[in-house]
């Protein structure tokens, strides 16, 4: 077949093809299709029908183009499976599964998902609601959880809805569900089922090349359709994954730019993506070391979005930058105050709690206050326990409050576990330092000299540490090598004569 919107089906007139044993005993009004689009998932693909059949009443798998046993496994869990041939537009596709649903009820997931056990069940008790009391169809978020480079995160995403009413998606990659003209969806914002991703993991990012493709798709698609805040507003989220912060800032403007003029052709920006802009463009101005940008795009984010924690926090760090540990303070204070508030979209678990708490923490030290910055990096090492920024932190607050023992113990111990982690030792010859052990300072920054690029400021440690100990000329010396990595020396140019 040509690319369309449609699936072709063998024997697509068998509409009882897909459907599982309970679609008989299940109330009419309440039968649930899963629909799927998948490809070469075999490995996965059973983990999902798994977790799911118990749950559904039919199951639609749409296959883009497997050359494994993807189409197997589906029939194997009772699948009815249609092929679609692949056209670069995941709408399109997920579209062609939904042509196939005969459910009352939709739930949309992806091969690399799987629903929580413990709180699946939840799904027959949302459909039981049936309609809302302004009669439109309703539309039912879940919890998608995602282990990414940067944290977990959990996104409050449209995943069970009322099939038949003309919601379809729109968007040929980061595609979302949409209401025909002139409707709208009653959405029911619920975190009462966990649906676990495993995709964005940066290890299967890479394995299936997940960052080049979704770039390349994402700039057909602006180019295809210029005016769609939306994709601009994920072309940034890209592009800082990328490491083009400077791409980053210019897509995430213009995604602000699209969604205030009211001609976007996706429409606004929704709240949670309008404040998640914001937090993507203060990121990138931050990875470009341009603060006072950083801070002027937190200071509009938050005054347009401010129930956001991950913004706030964004801000905060932003603040932490420019020298503002007191304004930073109140920004993570405000992340804080927001943790138990509902969010439909992306939103870092840790941002309102671990992170918010470090900022806190690094914010109270800069204020000299290290009781209240080791109360608080305390209570975020327990959600991180790990995280050398945090053990970092909080030793140097147990030993400004005189824990200097205690303090000597968090670092020996994170260098022992993590000991290629240049700010963990470098706090810990800090401390010996301070505390006479000049022997002991030297020694905790010697295996960083063996590495392929040794900071400076690693120098500046070592000349500390060595003066300390009265060697004068091998501190000079070790100062002199820090500022020939600061500044390197030019090699002269020849100059030809062309006389």
């Amino acid at each position: 077949m040509s690319a369309g919107t449609r699936a072709d089906e063998p024997g697509s007139g068998d509409v009882s093809r897909g459907r599982m044993a309970s679609w008989d005993t299940t109330p009419p009004g309440q039968r649930i299709t899963l629909c799927m689009i998948v490809r070469d998932e075999e490995a996965i693909l059973g983990q999902c029908l798994s977790s799911a059949s118990r749950w559904v009443d039919e199951i639609v798998v749409v296959d883009t183009g497997s050359r494994d046993g993807t189409i197997a496994i589906a029939e194997s869990y009772g699948a009815r499976v249609g092929h679609f041939a692949w056209c670069d537009d995941f709408a399109k596709a997920r579209n062609a599964s939904l042509s196939l649903a005969t459910g009352e009820w939709v739930l949309c997931l992806d091969a690399d998902e799987t629903l929580e056990p413990s709180r699946a069940q939840f799904i027959r008790e949302l459909v039981a609601e049936g309609r809302g009391p302004d009669n439109r169809p309703r539309a039912y978020t879940m919890v998608v959880r995602s282990e990414t480079a940067h944290g977990v995160t959990d996104d409050l995403q449209i995943r069970l809805w009322q099939h038949g009413a003309g919601l379809e998606f729109a968007g040929r990659i980061h595609e979302s569900l949409v209401a025909p003209t002139g409707s709208t969806i009653g959405v029911m914002p619920t975190n009462s089922v966990l649906v676990t991703h495993t995709g964005y993991k940066p290890a299967i990012m890479e394995a299936r090349d997940k960052v080049r493709r979704n770039g390349a798709m994402l700039d057909a698609a602006i180019a295809a359709d210029p005016d769609d805040a939306y994709l601009f507003y994920k072309h940034a989220q890209h592009l800082v994954t990328d490491a083009d912060y400077a791409g980053a800032v210019g897509s995430a403007e213009r995604a602000l730019e699209l969604s205030a003029s009211g001609h976007a052709s996706r429409g606004a920006l929704g709240g949670s993506n309008l404040a998640d802009t914001y937090r993507t463009l203060i990121a990138a101005h931050l990875a470009l070391s341009h603060v006072s940008a950083a801070v002027v795009a937190g200071e509009r984010g938050t005054a347009a979005c401010p129930d956001h924690p991950p913004l706030w926090t964004q801000f905060g760090l932003a603040l932490l930058g420019s020298g503002a540990p007191d304004r930073a303070l109140i920004a993570f204070q405000e992340a804080r105050s927001r943790r138990d508030m509902p969010v439909i979209g992306a939103i870092d678990r840790g941002s309102a709690g671990w992170r918010a708490l470090y900022g806190m923490g690094e914010a109270y030290l800069e204020l000299k206050r290290p009781a209240d910055a080791r109360a608080s990096l305390a209570q975020a090492l327990i959600d991180a326990p790990s995280h050398p920024l945090i053990i970092r932190a909080l030793a140097i607050a147990e030993e400004q409050t005189g824990q200097v023992q205690t303090a000597y113990d968090r670092l020996d111990a994170a260098v022992r576990r993590i000991p290629g982690d240049v700010a963990l030792r470098r706090a810990l010859s800090g401390l010996l330092r301070r505390a006479g052990e000049t022997t002991g300072a030297v020694n905790a920054l010697a295996p960083l000299l063996d590495l392929a690029d040794v900071p400076p400021e690693v120098y500046d440690d070592l000349a500390d540490a060595l003066e300390a100990a009265g060697s004068a000329e091998d501190g000079a010396n070790a100062r002199s090598i820090a500022r020939l990595l600061r500044e390197p020396p030019t090699d002269p140019v020849d100059e030809v004569s062309h006389a």
